[in-house]
């Protein structure tokens, strides 16, 4: 089941809304097909595992770390193909939070003679999906914030256009290219213009840009109002964060980068809506001049999970899931 995990981890956002699934068929103690799910509309794990392992896969045991679904969505429920292929045994890690599929697949395989085992390694299972179960169960997306500070803490420096280097910048559009919508403020847009567009990296459409104001006093000749991607953008005027993250999941948005300022930073950590920290840490030190977080937005008391650093450029690049979001 671990090198299952290890094949799910490979699809990085691309299943994005799925969930990341590997899958290994094992029969007379090794190895006879293994594959996952690459991305939306793609064959699913177990589907790529079967037709690699072609006849073997008969009276061999399934490796998967989320229960096989069974309704049929943009591909065919794979409970059917996983009974039709043979498999005598299906060990599976995460039970399905999809209510379409949630505790199905045990009962389908059970009538058809297939044995089952659920829970195998699920606290790793659950984990590399912690994102899709959020968008599922929570019905909102998942918040990803992304932050570039100087040592001491500051959003923006007097004199200069970027906190952080070129490197960093460009792992920024990754990062873009990993989600499904970017979120700033209204201030931003009137100070910066922004495009808000994935530039470098893999990108099938583009992101939603999404704009949050009280006001609704947002520049007419905006970047985001004039260019060619005009009707990705969406403003919410005076709503609560719940309201904007409920609209934006029933425009199919499961992953949400905020990029706003300190005061949009600060509100949606406010709001304990926060699933996920992106800070870039600049070698640069300001003094009392530049723009930081609100004190009470609390962001110094994160419950920091899994962080992990890594260099970007002359930059410190510093990730991590927090606590359970509201």
């Amino acid at each position: 089941m671990s090198q299952a995990v290890e094949l799910a981890k490979k699809a990085g956002e691309a299943t994005r809304p799925n969930p990341r699934v590997g899958a290994i068929l094992v029969k007379g103690g090794r190895i006879v097909g293994a594959g996952y799910h690459r991305k939306a509309g793609l064959p699913h794990a177990e589907i790529e595992a079967i037709e690699r392992a072609g006849v073997r896969a008969k009276g061999a045991d399934l490796f998967v770390t989320l229960e096989p679904c069974s309704s049929h969505g943009r591909t065919p429920p794979c409970t059917q193909a996983i009974i039709k292929a043979g498999v005598k045994r299906v060990i599976y890690g995460s039970g399905d939070v999809d209510p379409r599929n949630k505790g199905k697949a045990e009962r389908i395989f059970k009538r058809a003679g297939v044995r089952v085992t659920g829970g195998v390694l699920k606290k790793q299972c659950d984990e590399i999906n912690e994102d899709y179960r959020h968008w599922t169960t929570k019905r909102e997306p998942w918040v990803i914030l992304k932050l570039a500070m100087t040592m001491d803490g500051y959003l923006a420096v007097p004199g200069r256009r970027w906190v952080t280097g070129s490197k960093a910048r460009e792992e920024v559009q990754r990062l873009r290219a990993g989600c499904d919508a970017i979120l700033v403020g209204a201030e931003t847009v009137r100070k910066d213009n922004p495009r808000l567009t994935v530039r470098k990296g893999p990108v099938g459409e583009q992101p939603w840009r999404v704009v949050v104001t009280r006001s609704g006093k947002l520049p007419k000749r905006a970047n985001l109002f004039r260019d060619r991607h005009q009707k990705r953008t969406i403003v919410y005027q005076k709503k609560s964060w719940p309201q904007v993250l409920q609209g934006l999941h029933r425009q199919g948005v499961s992953r949400l980068l905020v990029e706003g300022g300190a005061e949009v930073a600060g509100a949606v950590i406010q709001a304990r809506k926060v699933n996920e920290v992106v800070i870039y840490l600049a070698p640069i030190l300001v003094g009392q001049t530049g723009k930081s977080l609100p004190r009470a937005s609390g962001w110094a008391d994160w419950g920091w999970r899994a962080a992990v650093p890594s260099c970007a450029g002359q930059d410190l690049c510093l990730r991590g899931r927090l606590g359970e979001a509201k």
